[in-house]
C-alpha cells in the first residue's frame, strides 16, 4: 500500500507546510532581489555562486519543516546529507536560478519535496516574483495557483517549444551544446532560462513541450518531476531510465515525443 492510500491527509498536512516554507522563503528572496547589489560566494566551481539569501531561504525552510514534522530529514541544496539514508525525506532547493538572482533577472524559484523511498510525494515550486505556485500530492494533479496543470498537446518535434539547460561546467556545457543542431530547424524556438526547477514547472504547465539538461542534482528534479508526472508528461535520464543517484541527465516531456528526443541527444540522424 502506497503513502498516499495509508495517510492522504497527511499528504495534504506535508503539502501545506510545504507551502507554508517556500512562501517564507520566497518573502526573503523578494526582498533580496529588490535590495541593492547583491554579493555573493562562489562553491567550488567559479560559475556557481551562493548569496545570502540562498542560505536565509534555507534556514527559514528547514526551521518551517522542523516545527510541523521534527524527526523529517530535510536534505538541501545548500546543506549535506545522504537521500537514500531516510525512507521520509524533504529535498529543498532554497533558491534555484542564483545566477539570475545575482544580475537582478527575475526568474528564480523555490523548490520543495516530500519523498517516500526516494519518490517524490508531495511538490511545491515557487516563483516569488511573479506570485506563480505550482503544487502537486501524487495521484491528486498539479496545480498553479488554484488551476489545474496539463502538459501540451504537442505532438511532435517540429513546431516544439524547448527549453535546455547547460552547466556550470564548462565540458558539460560544450556537451550541450554539441547536442543542440539536430533541434535547431525542427524546434519553434530553444530556451535556456537559468532555473531547472521553474522549467519542470513549465513542461507540467504547457508552456514548454521539452527540457533536457545533462546534469542535475535530486534538489534541482524532485518536485519538478512530480509535477510533471501529475500534469500528465514524464521523464528519463538520457538512457530512457528514471532520474537514478543524487546527479543525472534528464530529460522532462510532455510524453508524446519523448524518444524522439531522446534518440537525438543519443546521436540518432534527424529524419
Amino acid at each position: 500500500m502506497d503513502s498516499q492510500a495509508r495517510a492522504p491527509g497527511n499528504l495534504a498536512q506535508r503539502l501545506q507546510v510545504a507551502i507554508q516554507a517556500a512562501r517564507s522563503a520566497g518573502d526573503i528572496l523578494v526582498e533580496g532581489f529588490h535590495s541593492g547589489e547583491i554579493a555573493y560566494d562562489t562553491k567550488s566551481n567559479r560559475n556557481d555562486p551562493v548569496t545570502e539569501f540562498d542560505l536565509r531561504s534555507d534556514r527559514a525552510i528547514v526551521n518551517v519543516i522542523q516545527q510541523s514534522f521534527p524527526h523529517d530529514t530535510v536534505i538541501s541544496e545548500e546543506s549535506t546529507g545522504d537521500r537514500t539514508s531516510e525512507i521520509e525525506h524533504w529535498i529543498v532547493d532554497p533558491l534555484d536560478g542564483t545566477n539570475n538572482f545575482t544580475r537582478k533577472i527575475p526568474h528564480v524559484c523555490v523548490s520543495i519535496a516530500y519523498c517516500e523511498h526516494n519518490a517524490p510525494y508531495v511538490a511545491c515550486i515557487h516563483d516569488p516574483l511573479r506570485g506563480e505556485l505550482y503544487t502537486a500530492i501524487r495521484g491528486a494533479g498539479a496545480y498553479l495557483n488554484k488551476t489545474r496543470l496539463h502538459v501540451s498537446d504537442q505532438a511532435t518535434l517540429e513546431g516544439s517549444f524547448l527549453g535546455v539547460g547547460t552547466s556550470v561546467h564548462p565540458c558539460l556545457r560544450q556537451a550541450t551544446h554539441a547536442r543542440v543542431p539536430p533541434f535547431l530547424d525542427a524546434a519553434q524556438a530553444l530556451r535556456s532560462t537559468g532555473s531547472a526547477a521553474l522549467d519542470l514547472a513549465y513542461v507540467a504547465a504547457g508552456r514548454f513541450d521539452a527540457v533536457w539538461y545533462p546534469s542535475l542534482n535530486w534538489w534541482d528534479v524532485a518536485a519538478g518531476i512530480l509535477l510533471i508526472e501529475e500534469a500528465g508528461g514524464c521523464s528519463s535520464n538520457y538512457q530512457g531510465s528514471p532520474f537514478v543517484g543524487s546527479i543525472s541527465s534528464l530529460l522532462a516531456s510532455n510524453g508524446r515525443f519523448h524518444d524522439t528526443i531522446l534518440g537525438l541527444l543519443n546521436g540518432d540522424a534527424v529524419g
